[in-house]
């Protein structure tokens, strides 16, 4: 929690009002709980920001927040507090989370912003759109439904039925399903990281096309993909699990705007 509030203050937000500069727009996504030793910390810092700025700070929910009482199947062996999960479905409840944004920004063009990423055969799912304003408003309108939302895939060990959902596509899953296509825009995800960061290695499955296109970054841990047409796939999970982080916090930043 500590990690997370001290890049809110370089970013010039106020951790104990809540409030936001007026030029900045913070975009999280997912991953709150059972990301590292303080998941109650993170949500109740959290809450403040959305309450002190609420047009301001966009969460968009990842597989953790999603197996807390909204509908997610459930995969981690530890529980949140009763608190943490209290506060997870209000926000639910209140309108305050979302499963995708779009951004239009000046380093990647208009972009699509979710937890773990749009595969191409979710896009084929949800009507071909061809651009992120559209998509955010197409997977958004899944949270009426979570077995589309939160369908799982290969993290899970299943064949889904339907469509890997933002909320849980895996690296490869994202990235080898626009391998030989043209991407319609560029993405932005967390989620888990294509890199190994402890071997300096790719996954292993991503085929030789796709890590060619990357480039991997392991001071800040982010990961970009660039397509033939220069739409990218940026990672910025830094893979820290349930223990003390191994490097700082390090936002990707962005020049722009908020488009839906």
């Amino acid at each position: 929690m500590w990690m997370l509030r001290r890049c809110l203050t370089d970013l010039g937000a106020d951790t104990a009002t809540g409030t936001i500069p007026d030029d900045l727009v913070v975009v999280q996504v997912g991953g709150l709980v059972h990301q590292g030793p303080d998941s109650a910390g993170v949500v109740a810092l959290v809450d403040r920001m959305m309450e002190g700025s609420p047009g301001q700070w966009i969460l968009l929910l990842g597989n953790p927040e999603a197996q807390e009482g909204l509908g997610g199947p459930g995969f981690w062996h530890e529980s949140v507090s009763s608190i943490v999960g209290a506060k997870l479905r209000r926000w639910s409840a209140n309108g305050q989370v979302r499963l995708a944004v779009a951004l239009d920004s000046v380093e990647y063009g208009p972009a699509l912003v979710t937890h773990g990423g749009l595969t191409r055969p979710k896009w084929v799912a949800i009507g071909r759109p061809d651009d992120p304003a559209t998509a955010a408003v197409l997977v958004n309108k899944e949270l009426a439904d979570p077995d589309l939302a939160f369908a799982a895939g290969e993290m899970l060990g299943v064949k889904p039925r339907l469509p890997v959902g933002v909320a849980w596509a895996s690296p490869r899953e994202l990235l080898q399903s626009w391998d030989m296509e043209q991407l319609p825009f560029s993405q932005v995800h967390g989620h888990a990281s294509p890199r190994r960061w402890s071997s300096d290695t790719w996954e292993e499955g991503l085929s030789r096309r796709v890590t060619a296109r990357g480039t991997a970054d392991p001071e800040r841990r982010h990961c970009d993909f660039t397509w033939p047409d220069g739409e990218h796939i940026v990672c910025v999970h830094p893979d820290y699990g349930a223990d003390a982080a191994p490097v700082p916090l390090s936002p990707l930043l962005l020049n722009g705007e908020v488009l839906a």
